[in-house]
């Protein structure tokens, strides 16, 4: 598959509506320092089977959702391990809607590894990678679609 064809799926999928269900595709771990509400920890829940059936994982995969970067070794908002098959979220004053999005940008990343499409050198800077590009209209497109399913006001708060 090209790295294009990816991004058209996902597109597609969300343009012809998927239903979220529960998917095991994700172990999720929140910091208890968080203080994430039920609520919220069902959004996130639902979020990820959304992320992981729209993307097509195929995989099982751990999410860490973390208030401390040094302990979680996170130095942006978040970061993907693909061989330990996780991604690990920065939460601490950020939004739901931004903690969402970091949520589906990585997921988009482990989707991409599934399928071969991530070199294992990049010859671009970070900023500059088309994969980044995908993975970031992804996590935008994911979070608008969710919050549409779900109701806005429950996302961006």
């Amino acid at each position: 598959m090209e790295r294009e064809q990816l991004l058209k799926n996902l597109m597609t999928k969300l343009k012809d509506g998927i239903e979220i269900e529960k998917t095991p595709n994700f172990s999720i771990f929140i910091d208890k320092d968080l203080n994430f509400s039920k609520v919220d920890q069902k959004i996130i829940q639902d979020f990820l089977s959304l992320c992981a059936l729209s993307t097509g994982l195929e995989k099982d995969y751990k999410c860490f959702l973390t208030a401390n970067r040094e302990r979680s070794r996170i130095v942006t908002t978040a970061v993907c391990t693909f061989g330990e098959k996780r991604i690990k979220i920065y939460c601490r004053e950020r939004s739901l809607a931004d903690v969402l999005r970091s949520i589906a940008h990585e997921a988009f990343h482990l989707r991409q590894h599934e399928l071969d499409l991530v070199p294992r050198q990049m010859s671009k800077p970070h900023h500059l990678n088309p994969i980044e590009w995908q993975a970031s209209i992804a996590g935008g497109s994911l979070v608008s679609y969710f919050a549409q399913k779900v109701g806005r006001n429950k996302i961006y708060r």
